[in-house]
């Protein structure tokens, strides 16, 4: 029964600082200027802020100009502001847009033109550029406006 306390108390210290040593690693690609994280503490509390300092054992951020420490033993959670390229948005806004347009343009040509004239077509050409600059751009809003989170860290109390 003694064997088996010491066995598993050594697993859990083991486990213990392997977690730390990987939540430490982990910090460390957070630190880059202009990123933000989210820290939630054990009681639920969440805060926002810039990576300013990191040890083994103290998180600390820098949150509207004043710095707060975290003990790692306090930490919960660590979750940080995931970029998203708005290149996606805009292509697909484009070519929405540009499909629109280029519909709507087509039904105000006039159906009297002949196939081959100069002037027909001009509704389907001018609708489908238009379409796709405001599609994009509408792609490119909602694109930024998405805003998602990825967690880093998860503690195992």
């Amino acid at each position: 029964m003694i064997k088996h306390i010491c066995a598993a108390t050594a697993a859990v210290l083991l486990f213990t600082s392997a977690a730390t040593a990987q939540s430490f690693e982990t910090f460390k690609d957070l630190t880059a200027p202009g990123t933000t994280i989210y820290v939630v503490d054990t009681s639920g509390e969440e805060t926002k802020g810039r990576i300013v300092g990191l040890t083994d054992v103290a998180l600390t951020l820098q949150v509207d100009g004043t710095r707060q420490q975290f003990a790692m033993a306090d930490v919960a959670r660590v979750e940080r502001q995931k970029r998203d390229s708005v290149r996606n948005g805009v292509l697909i806004g484009a070519a929405v847009g540009a499909l629109a347009g280029f519909t709507l343009g087509k039904s105000l040509d006039s159906p009297a033109c002949p196939r081959r004239g100069t002037e027909c077509g001009q509704g389907a050409a001018i609708g489908m550029t238009g379409g796709a600059f405001w599609g994009a751009v509408a792609g490119w809003i909602v694109d930024a406006l998405v805003h998602t989170r990825e967690s880093v860290y998860v503690a195992h109390h």
